[in-house]
């Protein structure tokens, strides 16, 4: 008789035993009750049942808890059932709202087109992705606020998901970065993935979970290009247009046929302020004073003068949504041709130009305005700087009838800032930020740009100029492309209550009124730890979005506001421009309400990215910077405890980084969420938040775009 040998019944044993286990897998999936039956039993239960009840009643065993609870998924995405903290029951008879969400690690909010954004918790959003489209029913939470409870997933997010990948057994999942939830379960594609990669994942709901196709894997962790590369790709932001829209852009004729019925400036003082690096200009003024009232004419480029609807590359400008602004890198909206070119207001070049005319009063009230198409001659290119200098006096090279003009200019923008506050307007004057760069684009430094007066010169004016324009289009219609701005939810309000206190400063919300922003930023000007209460500050606000609608804007303090001044750049603006033109009579652009919504939606979305991969490939080149200093002392204050750690902000650079409580291997720390402190069980050692520690840099991870630090000493 042949011997079998013992690798031989080990892989038998190992056949018989998947066997059994896809044997039982199918008769626990066959035995589980069927959507109907669970659908019955819910709609006739008198109060909300959980996944205990439902074997239960079934008299099914544990063992049948997965296969039961992802049916019960099932059907509360597709809406038949409502899952509320573990419970489930049938959907609210009540309306319903339909949105994109955007996820903040364990909470989020829904962006739809009713106003003010509904908050989504913990429990809501654990099963969902950034930019999923979803429907919640709205309803009052336990501490008084309005909160969306999840009715279905209309669709799943379009645009690659970062995620981090963990595997189990066999599979392959991937986390969203940042997140513990959901799992994704991976198909590899032709990548070989390992525990820890970094992927690129297309997401589709598959049968009772999420499944996901690699299309991307990280390489090169230690590549700052490539990182960068990543982070653009994981955003959908692509910088090279396609061979279609490059050959429209070239056949655009830019003879002086446009020229012809336009109101003529070019004889006027026009003149663009702009940073010394700026790649395009698309906004110039003019100004003068008569008998008490202020001449203001804003001049922003003409760009539907050249951008046609119907074009590959105006399909190409919605699709990006924006202009994405990158360390010494512009991924622009339009082809180069039109804004760095024909669109942009260079010195001593006859421009197309969509002009509002104001007649302002010595209280910066608008008596009257007018919008035309029009055609500049830039007088003068000025920078932030040069401005600043001839405001304070030193007007050495600059020709008189230029440094007049700023001067009237500056005193200007004195009598509408203060109108603009007296109405509500919150002036942040925050410092950025910025990057000193070297001659081959290595950072140098990290500092915070100080605010320049001569930047609010240009500020106010197209503030200004963004009123008239939304002022027009509400008069004419109820639809439009208005920027609107939600008021601050109450718990982005205690968060900040909870965080000034803690940093003994005597300013307290009760109702988040603009008046109370007012106060406070006024008040906490004064303090030592001011850019970083600020910062706090800002965050307690909501987001600005678009909308067809027309709301309000809060942060402003306005009942009309919209984006008219950066068509170069923002592709709402283009749509304004071509409202107003309709309006004019000059084009016939389509006033559809349905797709006006679906605009307004998709460039808040794309804004949203955008600004996702600026801050993630800033922090990105900080993290490079701060290679260098690894295993030295930082000085940093706690920000935020959380039940793992404390995440710190340094004091002398613009990031922030974490600490967590297993390397504070001491003691073993309890987290105190109700005092935003934690105490040692044995030492009494105690840290709370806002307090000023020193701590050395142990770890930089520029792939996970994290930095983790340990208390020194």
């Amino acid at each position: 008789m042949k011997k079998i040998s013992a690798k031989k019944k080990t892989g038998e044993k190992t056949l018989k035993k998947a066997a059994k286990k896809s044997e039982r897998k199918k008769r626990v999936n066959e035995s589980v009750p069927r959507k109907k039956e669970l659908l019955d039993f819910i709609k006739t239960a008198k109060s909300p049942r959980n996944i205990k009840d439902v074997l239960e009643r079934f008299k099914l065993s544990k063992s049948h808890r997965m296969a039961v609870k992802r049916v019960l998924r099932e059907m509360a995405v597709s809406g038949d059932i409502q899952k509320v903290r573990n419970k489930y029951m049938l959907p609210d008879t009540g309306g319903s709202v339909s949105g994109i969400i955007q996820v903040k690690k364990d909470f989020g909010f829904l962006l739809n087109d009713r106003g003010d954004d509904v908050f989504l918790g913990k429990n809501t959003v654990r099963n969902l992705l950034d930019g999923d489209e979803i429907d919640v029913y709205v309803k009052r939470s336990f501490k008084g606020g309005m909160e969306g409870v999840l009715k279905k997933v209309i669709s799943r997010v379009k645009t690659p998901v970062m995620c981090r990948v963990k595997k189990f057994g066999p599979f392959f999942h991937g986390y969203p970065a940042g997140r513990d939830e959901p799992a994704i379960k991976l198909d590899p594609g032709g990548y070989i993935l390992e525990h820890g990669d970094i992927v690129l994942v297309k997401v589709e709901e598959g049968a009772g979970e999420l499944r996901g196709n690699v299309i991307s894997r990280l390489e090169g962790t230690d590549n700052k290009e490539v990182l960068k590369k990543f982070i653009l790709e994981a955003n959908d932001i692509h910088g090279e247009f396609s061979s279609e829209v490059l050959d429209e852009a070239e056949k655009i004729k830019t003879d002086k046929s446009g020229i012809s019925g336009r109101y003529d400036m070019r004889e006027e003082t026009v003149i663009t302020i702009d940073p010394f690096d700026a790649k395009d200009y698309d906004d110039a003024v003019s100004l003068e004073k008569k008998d008490g009232i202020y001449n203001l004419g804003v001049h922003i480029a003409d760009v539907t003068a050249f951008l046609k609807e119907n074009t590959k590359m105006d399909a190409e400008a919605y699709a990006r949504g924006l202009s994405t602004y990158l360390p010494a890198e512009v991924i622009p909206m339009l082809p180069e041709k039109l804004s760095n070119n024909i669109c942009s207001l260079v010195e001593g070049e006859d421009r197309l130009v969509f002009s509002v005319f104001m007649k302002i009063n010595g209280k910066g009230e608008v008596e009257s305005y007018e919008i035309k198409e029009s055609v500049i001659r830039n007088s003068f290119r000025m920078t932030y700087e040069q401005a600043q200098e001839v405001i304070k006096g030193n007007k050495k090279d600059c020709p008189e009838k230029i440094s007049g003009m700023l001067v009237l200019m500056d005193e200007l923008k004195n009598i509408l800032r203060k109108n603009l506050i007296a109405g509500g307007m919150i002036d942040f004057s925050l410092g950025e930020p910025v990057l000193i760069l070297s001659g081959d684009n290595e950072v140098i430094d990290v500092k915070r740009k100080e605010g320049l007066d001569s930047y609010k010169l240009v500020e106010y004016f197209m503030i200004y100029a963004n009123i008239c324009a939304a002022d027009f289009i509400a008069e004419k219609g109820t639809r439009g492309m208005f920027r609107t701005h939600p008021k601050p939810d109450s718990k982005d309000l205690d968060d900040f209550n909870r965080f000034a206190a803690a940093l003994g400063m005597d300013v307290y919300f009760e109702k988040g009124t603009n008046r109370e922003f007012q106060k406070i930023f006024e008040t906490i000007k004064a303090h030592k730890m001011r850019y970083f209460a600020e910062k706090r500050l800002l965050r307690a606000m909501q987001l600005a979005k678009y909308s067809e609608k027309n709301p309000s804007h809060f942060g402003l303090g306005l009942e009309r506001y919209t984006h008219f001044t950066s068509p170069i750049r923002r592709y709402a603006d283009v749509i304004v421009h071509r409202i107003i033109k309709r309006y004019l009579g000059i084009e016939g652009y389509a006033l559809n309400a349905d797709k006006l919504r679906e605009a307004a939606m998709h460039i808040s979305s794309r804004e949203a990215k955008s600004e996702k991969a600026e801050n993630d490939i800033f922090r990105l080149y900080v993290l490079f910077f701060l290679r260098d200093r690894l295993g030295e002392t930082a000085d940093i204050f706690i920000s935020r405890l959380t039940k793992n750690g404390m995440v710190v902000e340094f004091l002398d650079y613009p990031v922030d980084g974490f600490i967590s409580f297993e390397s504070l291997g001491d003691d073993y720390y309890i987290f105190d969420e109700e005092r935003q402190m934690i105490s040692g069980k044995r030492t009494k050692k105690i840290f709370r938040l806002g307090d000023r520690i020193s701590a050395i840099i142990v770890s930089i991870k520029p792939e996970t775009l994290k930095i983790e630090l340990e208390i020194s000493g």
